[in-house]
């Protein structure tokens, strides 16, 4: 059992090895593509900085998915049935509504937090950071895509955005 979970490790590590090397490798395309065909020094940080957060998940053993990296996206997107089913098991999870005041107020989602989208800068704060799923959401999938996005973008782990949001939610609402 023991030389199996050895195995099982070293494959996995090989396997991390590979993704890494592949971005890595992307990298150097991209500094070369960039370099000879002229392009601003501020799109080419930009593209840089988000390759290098891509990296940092793989090194820190978070998976990426090929959507994710050719869309240059640190967040998941999910439907409602998705979020349902990880609620329904029990999942550690933080669901963040990001609605405004009238639209929260007219049902939303037990346990939820809402930090409407236009304040989720000053109340990041109020976001955990304890390695939970985020789950952002708002009436459509609009406004939750750019709230995972600012999120992701400063660091946390394991961001989602409920694709159809609350229009699409067929699960229990409370109101305040």
């Amino acid at each position: 059992m023991d030389w199996f979970l050895i195995g099982l490790a070293l494959i996995v590590a090989v396997l991390a090895w590979r993704r890494a090397s592949a971005l890595s490798d992307r990298l150097d395309d991209l500094m070369r593509e960039t370099s000879s065909r002229g392009a601003d020094s501020e799109e080419i940080k930009a593209d840089l900085a988000m390759h290098g957060r891509f990296l940092e998940r793989l090194a820190a053993g978070h998976d990426l998915d090929a959507i994710q990296v050719r869309e240059k996206r640190l967040y998941r997107n999910v439907g409602t049935d998705a979020l349902a089913k990880r609620l329904e098991d029990g999942a550690a999870l933080a669901v963040i509504d990001v609605r405004t005041d009238q639209e929260w107020k007219g049902g939303h989602i037990d346990g939820a937090l809402h930090i409407p989208v236009d304040g989720l800068e000053s109340g990041l704060h109020a976001v955990p950071r304890d390695g939970r799923e985020l789950y952002a959401i708002c009436a459509g999938g609009g406004r939750s895509s750019s709230a995972a996005d600012f999120l992701a973008k400063r660091g946390f782990l394991n961001v989602h955005n409920v694709e159809g949001g609350m229009n699409s939610w067929r699960g229990a609402t409370v109101q305040d």
